[in-house]
């Protein structure tokens, strides 16, 4: 596309495009939106009516002959239009930002909702501190769009007309002459608002840049001073403040000239009243109350004139943050449900059949891979780093989406069977354990909320963490902190496992989940695990051939594929990956006694 074409079309986009989204949130509060704007009317109208009044008693005080009965009439007219004026001012208040405020919470539902349904893939490419700024400060803009530039648009189309009518049949010529600054002030505002747009972008993504980078580093804090790097955390984080500090001048800047531009030109419409309106009242041509009339009146016409500009700003300020927004909500997750996915909730055996994966054209992981992991059973995974074990029992809860019939349940494909029903009869344990800033009982009952304390116990014991118990300073109430940071690896390793327990899953995955364990405590929570597991089916990865030895049936993955499989003890009869782990381990363990 052409750049003279391009410019245009990106100025007409966020206005005509963006601001669909809100359609469906415009219409559900419509009615509060209307009758706000019946109050904002109410509201304009008493303000205007009030100058006249005040021109009436200006000229019954001028002239000398008003009765105070007289003044103080027009006294109270003023007051009881004041009270309605303020009425007027609390109705659309509390109906126009009241449903603004709505719209930004359902926006924000909607965009939280979004991000629960989102693959991996999504969370690759966009980062935390970015979405946290899409949630808060795109969303505020959203909010003044639909609350304060609606009402300043309303507010300045209805004074604007009724005014110049005001002006025009009261005033005549002079009307005509003293508002001819304004329409300059207003295509002032509404051509150089537009340039609001790129620059108010540059400030918003500046602050996700900052909202990002101050995540990661209190993520990784650990990291940081581990390393000693403050300094260049600092030196970082001072380069991206300096660049929103430079993006929100530059807006600033470009702001600051126009109000001032605009409030001059402004201006010169008491200037020309004074001057020629002045010369009226001396002419006796014009009342001294048809004056102060006419300079309330300029006063009123001036806010809708500049507030063109505030309107334009907010609006482009509004359809740059619904860009970003939408960009979320339009997002297709990789993994979703097929249409005639059902809630049938499987059972039976693990059969891997054919498994092709790739996370590319190129990075081909898994090649033709075929098992069974038998019902009531446990089956145990070993191969080197990298050789795809994760990737396979990630298919499993379609974390991974698998090319069809290639992972079934009970004979029936995995695919056919809605997530939320098929993530029931599962229960995973991943290998980078993930704990909630909450006590560890919340952690624990996570996914079975309404798990008794018998079940507590139970996984509890299961799980192997009830050594740990008395060094928590107040038990199961212990807050583990962001992350668990508050915890050994071994001990969120455990908490996970009790985690998974504590639903009874019909198929658990275990991807290395003892890894930071010592071997002499994996064995005795793997015998606990598999004494309360009976009947149930297991599906383990690990790297000890200790803990795969428990295991019914082993898997040995090389490359990708099936090298090898069968019972412990046949896999340590014939020459292979398997038997050179085991003997690797046994040495080490034999090394390990002797030290």
């Amino acid at each position: 596309m052409s750049s003279n074409k391009s410019h245009p079309e990106k100025l007409k986009e966020p206005f005509f495009k963006e601001f669909r989204a809100l359609k469906p949130h415009i219409r559900k509060y419509r009615w509060a939106y209307i009758t706000g704007l019946v109050f904002l009317i109410f509201t304009d109208a008493g303000q205007i009516v009030i100058p006249r009044l005040m021109g009436n008693a200006v000229d019954l005080i001028a002239v000398g002959t008003g009765h105070a009965a007289a003044v103080g009439k027009l006294m109270l007219g003023i007051i009881g239009l004041a009270v309605v004026v303020a009425v007027g001012r609390y109705g659309w208040r509390n109906f126009i930002i009241g449903s603004a405020r709505r719209i930004e919470t359902d926006l924000r539902n909607d965009l939280y909702g979004k991000l629960l349904t989102l693959s991996g893939s999504f969370y690759g490419r966009y980062k935390v501190g970015d979405l946290m700024a899409r949630a808060t400060n795109d969303l505020r803009s959203v909010r003044m769009a639909t609350g304060m530039a609606l009402i300043a648009f309303i507010d300045g189309i209805f004074m604007t007309i009724v005014i110049l009518v005001a002006l025009f049949v009261g005033y005549g010529r002079l009307g005509l002459l003293i508002v001819i600054p304004l329409p300059i002030v207003t295509a002032m505002a509404l051509i150089l608002g537009r340039i609001i747009g790129p620059l108010f972008r540059k400030v918003q993504e500046s602050f996700a840049r900052i909202s990002d980078h101050v995540q990661e580093t209190l993520a990784g804090i650990r990291v940081i001073k581990s390393f000693a790097r403050e300094k260049r955390a600092l030196d970082t984080f001072a380069e991206i403040n300096a660049d929103y500090g430079k993006a929100n001048m530059s807006l600033v800047r470009f702001w600051g000239l126009i109000f001032p531009a605009m409030g001059f030109i402004a201006g010169l419409t008491v200037l020309l009243l004074l001057f020629f309106g002045g010369r009226q009242v001396l002419d006796g041509r014009l009342s001294p109350g048809d004056f102060v009339a006419a300079l309330a009146y300029l006063g009123m016409l001036l806010w809708p004139a500049m507030g063109a500009g505030w309107v334009v700003n907010m609006m482009q300020r509004a359809a740059a943050s619904l860009k970003r927004i939408n960009a979320v909500l339009d997002e297709i997750p990789d993994i979703d449900d097929l249409p005639d996915a059902t809630d049938d909730i499987p059972s039976g055996e693990l059969e891997f059949r054919s498994v092709q994966y790739a996370y590319n054209d190129t990075d081909v992981v898994l090649k033709n891979v075929s098992f069974i992991a038998h019902r009531g059973g446990s089956t145990g995974i070993l191969g080197r780093t990298g050789c795809g074990k994760t990737t396979l029992v990630k298919l499993v809860p379609r974390l991974l989406d698998p090319p069809e019939g290639s992972v079934l349940i009970g004979g029936k494909d995995i695919r056919l069977v809605k997530r939320s029903a098929l993530r029931q009869v599962l229960g995973v344990v991943p290998q980078d354990v993930f704990l909630f800033s909450d006590t560890i009982r919340e952690n624990i009952l996570f996914a079975r909320p309404e798990a008794s304390d018998d079940d507590i116990e139970d996984v509890i014991d299961a799980a192997g963490l009830r050594t740990d118990l008395p060094f928590f300073p107040e038990g199961l109430e212990t807050l583990v902190g962001e992350k668990g940071v508050t915890l050994s690896g071994g001990q969120k390793q455990r908490i996970a496992i009790a985690r998974a327990l504590i639903t009874d899953p019909e198929l658990l995955i275990l991807d290395d989940a003892l890894s930071a364990v010592d071997a002499d405590t994996e064995e005795r929570i793997l015998e606990n695990l598999f004494k309360m597991r009976h009947g149930r089916t297991t599906l383990m990865i690990s790297h000890r051939v200790s803990a795969l030895s428990r295991c019914d049936r082993c898997v040995v993955l090389e490359d990708g594929m099936v090298s090898s499989m069968g019972t412990h003890e046949e896999l340590l009869g014939e020459d292979g990956f398997y038997r050179e782990i085991a003997d690797l381990q046994k040495l080490e363990h034999i090394e390990e006694e002797s030290a």
